[in-house]
């Protein structure tokens, strides 16, 4: 590794809070960093090989996962990547948990050579998790228990889930003989449809029942009186799932009843709270969608460049985003940009960064620069926050005086580009690509220029384009792209682009996409 690499490998740590360990396959000894000295408890001349060697330092529970891993990823036909979460022993004989990533780096016949990842002490999150896990258990375990009756139910009306206590009501051992079925299944007919007409009710209105008092009638049983507590079902985005409620018996269980209601009480007013929280973030990510860029031509001097884009986020809250920006007449600037995840946490980074797309409008016209300017931005705003986030972009200049194309890509994929029917990927000249946003703070960046006689079309995307994967996880990949690509090239811009989403839907093994995806498209042509 030459020094610059090693330089800028160690600012990349210090923004990310990881380790790297670089080991060629086979060899006894093993490059960690200075993080990962630290996090193993070991000084360099003493560090053991835990890639390699893992049975002494691994809890023996997450050893087999590891090495079962570890020569998944070695494997010639292996998606060369390395993942485990596992248990280490530290020197000082406490268990630490680490998340071990690695790539795989092979010769030409698919052998592994080397394997280059990192370290990082999950050890929070990890307890955190079993913490929840049994909080999660704790909560069944009430339920389960308690003398009255908790159920979920679709919006058919259907059992979803029911505690012990209602399947002995029905005679039945457990909640799961419930599933599937409905109250005439058990109930007399009036009390069965009186029930179904209020579940309809509460989920056309969203309006719940609270403390109302039924009578239960039954086949061949005696009236029983019940107080019901129903509210309608929401997923975390607020989609209607069906309902839920509870039912206690009013002579026996009248304080149990009141307790749950209660609760009842306190989980509709935390699910009105999240809906308002939810419905601001919704709010928000609406008006940071981009604007259609249908019909918009550059013409000048002789040119003529037309644009196309189309944007398919995987949630509510996208991360991935485009701007275009007109610079002059005859010169406009477009930035395609992907946040890490998606969701509220990278909506946020979004608005972030259109904030400081305004503020480096000043550099618009050198793409180095102007990634310069967001990224350290960028790289201020998330060292305060102390969050470790990065996003990856392309920013190009389309300069009609000029004739030329000026990009510059910041880890992100390089553009593809078709001329006179075939199509490659753009490159950067020197090999070395420029890094993410947000990671490290007074990064250079590099621009590339390319004539407009030398493109017919240009497509930049996002990687939720390209790492769809099939039923076996196989991903779609770049090589998939670009033949894609080139097989429509004679087709006008926008059935181009609907078609390279629909080849990435047809190989997807859920029809959609798993990731946001974002393609920005230009066709140049004479403005004769």
């Amino acid at each position: 590794m030459d020094g610059d690499s090693k330089d800028r490998l160690e600012l990349a740590l210090q923004a990310s809070n990881e380790g790297v360990w670089d080991w060629f396959v086979g060899e006894d000894e093993i490059y960690y960093s200075d993080r990962v000295l630290k996090l193993l408890g070991y000084p360099k001349e003493s560090a053991p090989n835990v890639i390699a060697e893992p049975t002494e330092y691994l809890h023996e529970e997450d050893l087999e996962d590891f090495q079962q891993s570890l020569a998944d990823a070695l494997s010639p036909d292996a998606a060369d990547n390395l993942a485990a979460d596992c248990r280490y022993r530290h020197p000082d004989g406490q268990w630490h948990w680490f998340r071990i990533r690695g790539v795989v780096v092979r010769d030409d016949q698919g052998k592994a050579l080397r394997v280059v990842g990192s370290f990082i002490d999950i050890s929070r999150r990890k307890i955190a998790e079993i913490s929840l896990e049994e909080e999660r258990y704790r909560l069944r375990e009430l339920i389960d228990n308690i003398p009255v009756n908790v159920y979920y139910k679709d919006k058919e009306s259907r059992f979803v889930v029911a505690n012990t206590s209602i399947a002995r009501k029905f005679g039945k051992e457990s909640g799961e003989d419930l599933v599937g079925k409905t109250d005439h299944d058990f109930f007399g007919k009036a009390h069965a449809d009186t029930a179904r007409a209020d579940e309809i009710h509460i989920m056309e209105t969203r309006e719940p029942q609270i403390n109302v008092i039924q009578r239960e009638n039954w086949d061949g049983k005696e009236d029983t009186w019940v107080e019901i507590t129903k509210l309608p079902w929401l997923d975390r985005h607020g989609n209607l799932l069906g309902t839920f409620g509870i039912t206690s018996d009013i002579t026996k269980l009248v304080k149990t009843q009141r307790l749950l209601t209660n609760a009842a009480e306190e989980l509709r007013q935390r699910n009105v709270a999240f809906e308002e929280e939810l419905q601001l973030a919704r709010q928000i990510q609406q008006a940071l969608l981009p604007s259609s860029v249908e019909g918009l031509v550059l013409r000048a001097h002789d040119r003529e460049v037309s644009f196309a884009c189309r944007y398919t986020p995987a949630s509510e809250m996208a991360g991935d985003f485009y701007e275009v920006m007109p610079i002059s007449q005859d010169c406009i600037g477009v930035l395609v940009c992907d946040v890490m995840g998606h969701g509220v946490r990278a909506s946020l980074i979004v608005s972030m960064l259109r904030g400081l797309i305004e503020k480096e409008r000043d550099s618009a016209t050198s793409p180095e620069w102007f990634l310069y300017g967001i990224n350290e931005g960028l790289v201020s705003i998330l060292e305060r926050a102390d969050v470790t986030l990065f996003a990856t972009a392309v920013y190009c200049v389309i300069d009609l005086k000029k004739g030329t194309l000026s990009y510059s890509c910041a880890g992100h994929p390089a553009p593809i580009v078709t001329r006179l029917g075939e199509t490659n990927q753009l490159t950067h000249g020197d090999g070395k690509p420029n890094p993410a946003l947000g990671l490290i703070p007074k990064s250079p960046y590099t621009t590339e220029s390319i004539s407009l006689d030398d493109i017919d079309r240009m497509v930049i995307f996002t990687d939720g384009l390209h790492e769809v994967e099939d039923a076996e996880g196989q991903q779609l990949g770049l090589e998939n792209i670009i033949q894609q690509i080139q097989d429509t090239s004679k087709e006008n811009i926008d059935d181009s682009l609907d078609s390279l989403i629909d080849h990435a839907r047809r190989h997807s093994a859920g029809g959609d996409f798993d990731d946001d995806v974002c393609l920005f498209a230009l066709d140049v042509g004479s403005g004769l």
